[in-house]
């Protein structure tokens, strides 16, 4: 699959041998949409905009994107019981015509965003358990084989309890004794400086994992922003998920092979 022409496309042959790497990872990108986003949304489109082509490249069933609080139908969706995890998002995200990335339905990555307006709270923590035991009992049934890669773009304000599920998926791949890096979750981190939420990430990052005597699934970054541009060496942390070197040490230790990528499970 080529990579669109546009001003966004990036010259990363430098680090192309960790980019294949994305072949063996189910690619997932959950975007806060409250109303604490507000003055970021214009850069969350941006960096969809950048980031997705370059994961969906590399990305044999495409990648996966969801929202704290929007759902692909609208209202009816959120209720319980209509809509299963997989389908409260737009999924196998992968294809293009000329420069515009679209959903498997025809949509443009791009025209969501214009459609979704941030309002509400960031119940981040229910969001994010829900994706995390999706994959965690798929992957304890058999059902799912690639390495998890979420990409989490927030302000950093969250309204319920993030910290639980973060541990809970820790646990149950430490008790499914899963290989470390099974599965990893980034915390992008939107906003200029604010003592209170880089806290919360810093402790998310360093001392969750010690506190809770499991595996250590986070790591974060924060990004000022504001029209100004990422470089190569920033924009690969976002879409690996970690430095490089770090993504290196989850391929060796996952023994992935980049011509050979996992079983992804059914979208249900």
């Amino acid at each position: 699959m080529a990579a669109p022409d546009s001003h966004a496309a990036m010259d990363l042959s430098v680090h192309e041998k960790t980019l294949q790497q994305l072949r063996c990872f189910d690619t997932m990108f959950l975007v806060d949409d409250s109303v604490h986003m507000q003055p970021y949304w214009g850069d969350v489109k941006t960096l969809i905009e950048r980031i997705a082509p370059i994961c969906a490249q590399h990305d044999p069933d495409g990648i996966d994107l969801y929202f704290v609080n929007h759902r692909p139908g609208g209202l009816l969706a959120k209720l319980p019981g209509l809509q299963s995890i997989r389908k409260s998002g737009y999924t196998r995200i992968g294809g293009f015509v000329g420069n515009m990335l679209l959903t498997e339905k025809g949509a443009q990555v791009g025209a969501i965003f214009d459609s979704v307006k941030p309002a509400g709270k960031c119940n981040m923590g229910a969001r994010l358990g829900g994706l995390l035991k999706w994959y965690c009992d798929k992957f304890k049934a058999g059902d799912e084989k690639a390495a998890l890669n979420i990409v989490v773009l927030t302000a950093g304000q969250f309204d319920d309890d993030i910290k639980a599920p973060l541990i809970t998926a820790a646990r149950m791949l430490d008790e499914m004794k899963a290989p470390m890096h099974q599965a990893g979750v980034q915390l992008f981190r939107l906003g200029g400086p604010n003592i209170a939420r880089q806290k919360t990430l810093q402790h998310l990052d360093d001392e969750l994992h010690k506190e809770a005597a499991t595996r250590d699934i986070v790591d974060t970054v924060t990004w000022s922003g504001h029209g100004e541009s990422m470089s190569d060496a920033e924009l690969l942390k976002v879409v690996l998920g970690a430095v490089i070197k770090k993504i290196d040490m989850r391929a060796s230790e996952l023994h992935l092979d980049s011509l050979a990528p996992g079983m992804r499970a059914e979208r249900d």
